[in-house]
């Protein structure tokens, strides 16, 4: 848990940095939105018909500041909560902080791309009664660079569909399970290991963006 809250108050900490950086250079009238919608619809749907898969709805919420005339930067989360008595669980959950780019920028479609860094990992909440001291913790923790590029399609006046495509690899933590065998029978255990992974449960979100 600790190493969650280092990383998540210096990403905090740049994101604030972000926000001072060529303040004065802002001189479009979109220059700031905030975007909320479903993170996961490819994967989730894909669940339907595997019946050994589960997956949670995913939640995405994104910021966006124009900075130019063709840059951004943009802080990105999303997750996928779930409470099951007395665990609440945010799995999957992911913050990168990126810069972006406008590839095109017409009246009712943009298109942008960008990259910055990501941290994920998964948290939990849970408590053993009411009144109780509640408990957090985490797991599977990452950090790495992700890629992405949306496509705004205008609906009405500041308001956009968008559709983002993520590409996410960096050093994940994860765990494999070792069988033991011994005169006593057997015995499994769970290893922890560092490795490069990929952190494309989300790689498709669906969003409606609000230019403020």
């Amino acid at each position: 848990m600790y190493k969650f809250l280092y990383v998540f108050f210096i990403l905090l900490g740049y994101s604030q940095v972000f926000a001072q950086i060529n303040i004065k250079d802002e001189n479009n009238d979109f220059s700031h939105s905030i975007c909320i919608g479903w993170s996961n619809p490819t994967s989730l749907i894909s669940t339907l018909f595997d019946s050994k898969k589960e997956e949670k709805f995913g939640v995405l919420i994104d910021y966006q500041m124009t900075i130019s005339e063709n840059n951004f930067y943009r802080v990105h989360s999303k997750f996928s909560p779930s409470y099951k008595n007395p665990m609440l669980s945010l799995n999957n959950f992911l913050i990168s902080i990126s810069k972006g780019k406008w590839l095109i920028d017409k009246r009712n479609i943009n298109i942008g791309h960008g990259i910055g860094p990501y941290f994920r990992c998964n948290i939990y909440r849970s408590q053993a009664a009411s009144g109780t001291q509640a408990f957090w913790s985490s797991d599977y923790f990452g950090t790495g660079l992700e890629y992405f590029m949306f496509l705004e399609y205008l609906l009405k006046k500041d308001v956009f569909l968008n559709i983002i495509a993520n590409f996410n690899i960096g050093f994940h933590q994860y765990y494999d399970t070792t069988i033991i065998n011994s005169n006593g029978g057997t015995a499994a255990f769970s290893q922890e290991y560092w490795g490069i992974r990929l952190a494309n449960q989300q790689l498709i979100s669906i969003a409606i963006k609000k230019y403020l």
